[in-house]
């Protein structure tokens, strides 16, 4: 009948008080049934009900073996051999060195992460950098009458037309409209300005229409302002906005006149907002009625034109300059005069 022996205190007790003397076991056996027993002990005395200590005890490795001293041999006694004892494993069958606390979480990859945001930051770079160039050193605009100056003033007529404000007015009989300067001469067109140095797609030519409506004497002139005719970059200059208004202005006034002409008396500027090149722009013109004007004024509208003017975002509607102007012109005081100033005809000047 074959000896089974229990780790526990018994057998620890039994191997100190020598009565395992006549076990013939090899000392390699003999500490590892001794170890099996220390580390038996061990979880016991580290056993708790609290759920801190069991997760400390889980924690905490093994104790080392503890190696004990190889007993005598008796000289009495019954003898048995190594195959006579049975070392049985501990209970739930967990084998010796195991450990039931779970594997440390693996350290998180950082390469990962790191690329992207070094790829968010090139590109939030790149993006910076190039919209910055582009607002300090801007790229040569087209020269005025050129394929490429063609070809941009195309497109920006197509995007004029898909405006909101443009269809608005478009759909309204109430306004006739036409392009700005088409009834000027070549000749005069080459002394202006506006049709002149200011010409092309970069400059007050890529777009500008004129909206008229005859009931109430306005005026709306839809404008693309470019980008050669900036002071600060990006930002139109505000000579350029003078002009134009200038020229808004005297068409009101020579509207109000029967197409006869004038020149301007006072122009009175307050730039509410910068005014941004490259985008389309709404001009609205009105002359003031004979009751809007002060008593001492009154009754000299055949020479005397007030006008009111803004500019405003063609998209948002928010506004950027303000004028005040007073033409002086039309039949004069002795409503004798034919009108016509510089060479110019009544038609030019109705429609330029």
């Amino acid at each position: 009948m074959a000896l089974r022996i229990r780790y526990g205190d018994g057998l620890l007790r039994l191997a100190r008080h020598g009565r395992l003397a006549s076990f013939q076991l090899p000392r390699t056996h003999l500490e590892a049934s001794t170890a099996a027993v220390v580390h038996c002990r061990s979880r016991l005395q580290t056993f708790s009900t609290s759920p801190f200590r069991r997760q400390d005890s889980k924690r905490q490795p093994p104790p080392p073996p503890i190696p004990l001293p190889r007993p005598p041999q008796a000289s009495g006694g019954t003898s048995h051999s190594v195959e006579d004892v049975q070392i049985l494993p501990p209970a739930g069958g967990a084998a010796e060195g195991s450990s039931s606390s779970p594997p440390p979480p693996k350290p998180k990859s950082r390469p990962v992460r790191r690329f992207i945001f070094a790829a968010a930051f090139l590109l939030f770079g790149t993006i910076g950098g190039s919209s910055l160039r582009l607002l300090v050193s801007p790229p040569e605009p087209p020269q005025p009458g050129s394929e490429s100056d063609k070809y941009m003033t195309e497109i920006l007529h197509q995007q004029a037309e898909a405006l909101p404000v443009f269809k608005s007015l478009g759909a309204d009989p109430a306004w006739e409209s036409w392009d700005a300067y088409h009834t000027l001469s070549p000749q005069h067109r080459a002394q202006h300005i506006a049709a002149g140095a200011m010409a092309g797609s970069s400059g007050v030519g890529g777009y500008q229409r004129i909206f008229y409506n005859k009931s109430t004497g306005e005026l709306r002139s839809l404008i693309f302002f470019g980008a050669s005719i900036t002071g600060w970059p990006g930002v139109i200059h505000g000579g350029a906005l003078a002009t134009i208004l200038d020229e808004s202005c005297g068409r009101a006034a020579f509207k109000q006149w029967g197409g006869m002409s004038g020149m301007t008396a006072n122009l009175k500027l307050s730039y509410v907002k910068a005014t941004l090149a490259n985008g389309f722009y709404l001009i609205r013109v009105k002359p003031r009625a004979e009751e809007d004007l002060p008593e001492s004024d009154r009754g000299k509208r055949h020479y005397k034109s007030f006008v009111d003017a803004t500019i405003e975002d063609a998209v948002t509607g928010k506004v950027t300059v303000i004028a005040e102007a007073l033409f002086i012109g039309g039949r004069g005081r002795d409503n004798k005069s034919d009108g016509t100033w510089g060479g110019t005809t009544r038609d030019e000047n109705a429609r330029f």
